[in-house]
């Protein structure tokens, strides 16, 4: 009885929630110029940082035609690519679908712009967005999961930088 008598009284107020509007990125405001870095694990030979730099330009391109890419800009998108190999017998304990070599570990995109302290005397680089996502997948597969993870964390700072 109670129970009924509850989702009663859900059911209407749950229909009066609605979820809050994207606030504005304001770490974003006034960015007109963006130099790129990439940073990937050795281990991922079959992506070049050229090849990583190259999408990130491309999307950027399309998505915010008004930025100006500058390779001696003073803020930084920076993409790190950390997925590295790993044996099912490193994971063991962890239920896998197959034996063989896994490929963990996050594609993390991050802003980093000048900022000023009041104590310190000259400007510091500061991270002021970013996006992370975690490859997990066969070691085989993480070319490929890491151009789909790096357009997820691109869509991600295009829509942050479009909300400015």
């Amino acid at each position: 009885m109670l129970g009924g008598a509850l989702t009663l009284v859900l059911v209407p107020v749950a229909g009066l929630v609605r979820p809050a509007p994207a606030e504005p990125a304001r770490a974003l405001v006034g960015l007109s110029t963006l130099g790129v870095d990439v940073e990937r694990d050795p281990s991922q030979e079959s992506l070049s940082v050229e090849r990583l730099a190259r999408r990130i330009h491309a999307r950027l391109s399309e998505g915010a035609p008004a930025l100006t890419l500058d390779p001696v800009g003073r803020d930084r998108l920076r993409l790190t690519v950390a997925v590295r190999p790993y044996g099912a017998t490193t994971l063991r304990g962890f239920w896998l679908p197959f034996s063989g070599t896994y490929g963990l570990g996050p594609v993390r995109l991050s802003l980093e712009r000048m900022a000023t302290i009041a104590s310190i005397p000259e400007p510091v680089r500061a991270n002021v967005w970013h996006a992370e996502r975690q490859a997990a997948g066969p070691w085989r597969d993480s070319p490929a999961e890491i151009l789909k993870l790096l357009d997820e964390t691109l869509a991600e700072f295009l829509e942050a930088y479009r909300r400015r």
